[in-house]
């Protein structure tokens, strides 16, 4: 039986959704769309041959609809979710969790009562360097630093430089890639942050920040988000006791060093993300499980979040 779903905000990432779940994940169709602009979502559903709604409310109680992906800014992910949670079904919520660290706690909440737990989509998790690095860890032994390092153009979506919609700039929109990343590799908690960011290019919010963490176990961490360069780079490294690795997870590629040795593995970056992210899901979903990155996740790392905005204006550490 096919899992029908519907997607609430159907622009250009929505869009991939969208063709992704129609063609390549068995077991997985499309039944509706909502789109704010009618006049983009109309055509759009007529040509994806699927029903349209203006109102994400009319989406979410639609009987053809098995499940929702919500793909909104984060202002609107908090009302949006609990909305689904509320209707019973199924919910892959992006990233990230909410807009504040106040309504995650409080969707996390309703989604530990909810019939099924959201997932959200970390889709850096589904990245096939990271997912080769996760395989590689075991072997660097104790891992003291890690670092990460995230550059991208400026953005070219309005709402991503009105703070009224998008709640933060780069250390919300982007840098919950990097938390999520680290706590995902190392299945450790960040304990403290010292963070700072500023305005290069974008008049609204942060486009570049830097930040050095603390993980649980004493590991350091340093993470960088520049988001107003022509040129694009996405590198992780890790330095452990027994060796160490870099890895490009935006062109492809994982060099591990240990002793002497140097082993090159030629990984591809380019593989899309969302169609193993989707099956995931459905598989959840299918099986009664927990999904593999949840509510609490979404909660741990915007509790990240909280502590670098907490720690920009009081330019000083903070514990997370």
């Amino acid at each position: 039986m096919t899992f029908r779903i519907g997607v609430i905000g159907a622009g250009s990432h929505g869009q991939r959704y969208l063709r992704h779940a129609a063609a390549d994940v068995p077991g997985m169709g499309v039944a509706a769309l909502c789109r704010r602009d009618a006049a983009a979502g109309r055509p759009l559903a007529d040509g994806l041959g699927v029903r349209y709604h203006a109102d994400p409310a009319a989406l979410v109680a639609d009987p053809q609809v098995d499940g929702v992906v919500v793909c909104t800014p984060p202002s609107s992910h908090f009302a949006l979710a609990a909305a689904v949670l509320a209707a019973g079904k199924p919910l892959l919520l992006e990233k990230p969790l909410t807009g504040t660290l106040d309504e995650a706690a409080r969707l996390a909440a309703l989604d530990a009562a909810a019939p099924h737990p959201l997932m959200l989509a970390q889709s850096l998790r589904w990245n096939p360097v990271i997912a080769r690095v996760r395989e590689l860890w075991p072997l660097l032994g104790p891992v003291h630093l890690v670092r990460l390092a995230q550059r991208l153009a400026p953005t070219a979506l309005a709402w991503q430089r009105d703070p009224a919609t998008s709640v933060g700039g780069s250390v919300l929109l982007t840098g919950v890639h990097l938390f999520d990343t680290v706590r995902h590799l190392t299945g450790r908690e960040f304990t403290e942050i010292d963070s700072r960011h500023r305005q290069v290019l974008n008049p609204a919010v942060e486009d570049l920040f830097l930040a050095r963490g603390r993980l649980d176990d004493g590991c350091w961490v340093d993470l960088e988000v520049s988001k107003y360069t022509r040129s694009r780079a996405c590198w992780l490294e890790a330095v452990g006791e027994d060796g160490q690795l870099w890895a490009d997870y935006l062109l492809g590629g994982v060099v591990l060093r240990r002793g002497k040795d140097e082993e090159l593995h030629d990984v591809s970056a380019t593989a899309p993300t969302l169609p193993p992210l989707l099956a995931a899901w459905l598989a959840a979903v299918q099986r009664g499980t927990l999904p593999p990155c949840g509510a609490a996740d979404g909660l741990a790392t915007l509790t990240v979040v909280d502590a670098c905005y907490r720690s920009a204006r009081a330019d000083r550490a903070m514990a997370v």
